[in-house]
């Protein structure tokens, strides 16, 4: 796998379809130097990329990954691609989250762009409260409906499998299991040249957040965050997360509720299993922080406050983390995705589509 490529359950596709509500999140992936673009235009719903400097200069070069429509019509469905989540280093191998309008669930398909059709005996589940990531090119982690007690009491996945190609999904290896009241279990993974990083969060029934990080052994490690923190993202080998109400109190002194902070994660995963977690980023009074995302160099931060929302660009530095503010236009941003290898985000502004970082704001046109 390439490290200057990216993968994570924060999905993969941006999603521009008047089919879907205003309100729906808007997803993106880069994939190294393409940007992957899902859209919706009458009976047409459209999987393609463009390379990046193209979209960049204003004159994409679009070409087909996937239709979707036709797709759908061969098996008798009017499915919309949901999310999708494609293995490195070709992307040409993804797993495709498929929604019918109406419907309940998802299905998954595992989609082959080189021939461009569902993989023959590839990875597939009928509609329900599925969730899978990539964890090498022969095996998924999926959390679903994989047979009795896999549940919990709310019919939300509990069970982490392991999960190769070929086999039946009931005999796929549980790695994690959730207890039978939790809300729910939610996998990570993330690929880039700070590392290779798989999590798994649980949602007990009081909502607190047990984290967990392992590695290719499954060595679980349970991370030492407050249970009322979240991971938002991986950068330069670290996990970041924003701490809640509680704070978090650490041998280096307290950390504020609502601060960002980053852990390094080889020393977690090491034989002592324990890590010092650094402050990266206070946000100003006001303002709490909505969302990261990790590019090359540039840790991307939404804010948001009662004054409306910022986007902030931060670097790994000592002792602190050197920070500065992205001009966007007025009103509600959304922070889609952030490339490692060329160290952009996409944010969504009102109906305006941009890429920061590297110098100006350039806005693209889907």
């Amino acid at each position: 796998m390439s490290l200057g490529s990216r993968i994570k359950i924060c999905l993969a596709f941006l999603i521009v379809a008047a089919a879907f509500p205003a309100s729906a999140a808007t997803v993106a992936r880069f994939q190294d130097d393409n940007l992957a673009l899902y859209s919706e235009s009458g009976d047409a719903r459209v999987l393609r990329s463009s390379p990046l400097t193209p979209l960049l200069r204003g004159k994409p070069d679009w070409s087909v990954t996937a239709d979707i429509a036709a797709l759908g019509k061969a098996e008798k469905k009017s499915w919309h691609l949901v999310d999708a989540d494609c293995l490195p280093p070709t992307f040409a191998r993804c797993l495709l989250f498929l929604a019918e309008t109406g419907k309940p669930g998802v299905t998954l398909r595992e989609y082959d762009a080189q021939a461009g059709g569902f993989a023959p005996n590839g990875f597939a589940m009928p509609p329900g409260p599925t969730q899978a990531i990539w964890y090498d090119d022969s095996r998924i982690l999926i959390a679903a409906n994989t047979g009795p007690g896999s549940l919990t009491s709310a019919g939300v996945p509990r069970l982490l499998k392991l999960w190769t190609r070929g086999q039946p999904v009931y005999a796929a290896t549980t790695i994690l299991a959730a207890p039978l009241d939790a809300r729910g279990i939610r996998p990570f993974f993330s690929l880039s040249g700070g590392g290779l990083f798989h999590a798994a969060e649980v949602t007990t029934a009081s909502g607190a957040h047990e984290l967990y990080h392992f590695g290719w052994a499954q060595n679980f490690r349970r991370s030492q965050l407050p249970t009322d923190a979240r991971l938002l993202d991986f950068f330069q080998g670290r996990a970041v997360a924003v701490l809640g109400d509680s704070g978090w109190m650490t041998p280096e002194g307290r950390h504020a509720p609502g601060s960002l902070v980053a852990y390094p994660m080889a020393p977690l995963l090491g034989p002592a299993s324990q890590t010092l977690p650094e402050l990266a980023y206070t946000p100003p009074a006001g303002f709490r922080i909505i969302a990261a995302k990790a590019g090359r160099d540039t840790l991307y931060i939404h804010l948001r406050g009662a004054s409306g929302d910022r986007l902030v660009s931060l670097r790994k530095g000592a002792p602190s983390w050197p920070a500065g503010n992205i001009a966007l236009p007025a009103g509600p941003l959304e922070l889609v995705a952030a490339s490692d290898l060329a160290d952009v985000a996409l944010v969504v502004s009102g109906s305006e589509f941009h890429i920061v970082g590297r110098g100006r704001t350039r806005t693209i046109t889907p």
